[in-house]
């Protein structure tokens, strides 16, 4: 991405008309192959990771302990086995009694208005099969950046499935000129399967969304029996999957 374009798309983004995200995918397998960095060692750190459910997440909103981009998800302590619409944890690394960094994990169907870069309207929606899970949502207190609080998150719900979800596959989402966040997901094994392009207000928008059919037979090479997740489906306007 070259640096004017990245310019002109923040400019083009603050009138709220245009969303570019990448989609990224890894499997378990995957990731611990690729995972070289897996983060620093909790224990050692003096820090503790572990899902957060919904009554405790109001108390810490209520409290000033945790930071308010975490979002207005459903927090749930246990799936169903078919992993249903409106399936969602919270997962965080705890500092003493604040949260520094967090990461939500979703089944199921996604809505657009929890899946955007900077303009709600312009989010995409998602329909994850049972096999697939989602992430979003992720943030780090930015005095704790660079410490690898995200690679650990990724590398615990992943790899070691902290929340017994038994997923095949993971999908994630960033904003086109989140480079850093991009370059975290990559170094723990994640591939770019695309972009998503949403574009337009009210009803007079257009989508275009990669078609995972091809490029996840090409990239990744999923088996036959597994079905793809479906992106926009819902969204007003014209689309099209390249």
């Amino acid at each position: 991405m070259s640096a004017t374009l990245a310019t002109l798309y923040r400019a083009i983004r603050r009138l709220h008309v245009m969303d570019v995200t990448c989609l990224l995918h890894t499997s378990p397998d995957h990731q611990a192959v690729t995972a070289v960095q897996p983060g620093i060692h909790l224990a050692l750190g003096g820090l503790i990771a572990r899902a957060i459910d919904l009554e405790e997440l109001e108390t810490l909103r209520r409290d000033d302990r945790i930071n308010p981009v975490v979002g207005t998800g459903i927090a749930r302590t246990a799936a169903s086995s078919e992993h249903g619409p409106g399936d969602q944890w919270l997962y965080g690394i705890w500092q003493d009694d604040r949260v520094i960094s967090f990461i939500w994990v979703a089944t199921g169907y996604i809505p657009a208005s929890e899946n955007f870069s900077r303009s709600a309207h312009l989010g995409s929606s998602l329909n994850m099969p049972p096999h697939c899970g989602f992430l979003f949502n992720a943030w780090t207190d930015p005095e704790h950046r660079g410490r690898g609080l995200m690679a650990s998150l990724l590398r615990a719900l992943i790899h070691d499935d902290a929340l017994d979800l038994n997923l095949q596959d993971w999908f994630a989402t960033t904003d086109w000129t989140n480079a850093a966040s991009q370059s975290t997901f990559q170094k723990c094994g994640f591939q770019r399967v695309g972009r998503l392009y949403r574009i337009g207000r009210g009803r007079m928008q257009a989508s275009v969304v990669p078609d995972l059919e091809r490029r996840m037979k090409e990239t990744v090479r999923l088996g036959s029996d597994r079905q793809k997740p479906c992106i926009a489906v819902d969204a007003p306007g014209l689309r099209w999957s390249v």
